[in-house]
């Protein structure tokens, strides 16, 4: 199982990928807020976009843009390409609410 910790830092780095210079034409302008919810270590992570730049916290916002619930071991695999991010979606590891376009836009983190 992977610690709060290494998911926090598997995260940051998922987020970083948003102002690497292939990847900041697609999210200039960006502005909107994501709460990632991982079930099996109780652990709420918010993600805040402000002009394509994401900030990485532990904690819950008030009214987020989008909205991802999964378990630690799903995202660490999405993340080291072991598990693709829309065969969890589809097999209801994943669940995620907000806008279609923000949600697709976030997962070009994933394969960056």
């Amino acid at each position: 199982m992977v610690t709060q910790e290494e998911l926090l830092t598997a995260i940051r780095n998922m987020i970083a990928k948003a102002e690497e210079p292939k990847m900041q034409k697609r999210f200039a302008n960006f502005n909107r807020s994501l709460l990632m919810t991982f079930g099996d270590l109780g652990m709420d992570i918010a993600v805040v976009f402000v002009e394509g730049k994401g900030t990485v916290e532990r904690g819950v916002i008030e009214s987020p843009d989008m909205a991802i619930k999964t378990d630690s071991t799903t995202i660490i695999d999405i993340l080291d390409g072991s598990l693709s991010a829309m065969r969890a979606f589809m097999s209801g590891r994943i669940k995620a609410d907000g806008p279609a376009r923000d949600l697709m836009k976030l997962q070009h983190l994933l394969k960056a």
